[in-house]
């Protein structure tokens, strides 16, 4: 007896292009608790999640066929919107950390003013 299995690589989604999808989703929803808090910041990660998870729905080969995209286009929005979330990202990292040293020094100065007087 003779067992063959039929495997679809057509069907073969990657480990990276899920994972990135659901990370985009979760920092999409962390960013959308955020809005009431601060509009401006939950937006940015909100933009920061969508981006991570659409350049992993371009990574999908079946999503890129059902759009009637070619594997280069695909390839090129997957890097494209993946590239945009790493600059986004890093812009919130050196926006934030501009914000903290420029609250800190303000407050050294005011803690120094008040020790002195």
């Amino acid at each position: 007896m003779t067992t063959t299995t039929a495997s679809s690589p057509a069907r073969s989604v990657g480990f990276a292009a899920v994972f990135a999808v659901l990370l985009g989703l979760f920092v999409s929803g962390y960013g959308l608790l955020l809005v009431p808090q601060s509009p401006l910041g939950g937006g940015w990660i909100l933009a920061i999640g969508v981006s991570l998870a659409l350049a992993g729905l371009f990574a999908i080969e079946s999503v890129g066929r059902r759009l009637g995209l070619s594997a280069a286009t695909c390839r090129t929005l997957s890097l494209s919107f993946a590239a945009l979330a790493v600059v986004l990202f890093a812009a919130f990292v050196v926006v934030n950390y501009a914000s903290v040293e420029s609250f800190e020094a303000t407050s050294e100065t005011a803690t120094g003013s008040e020790a002195s007087g």
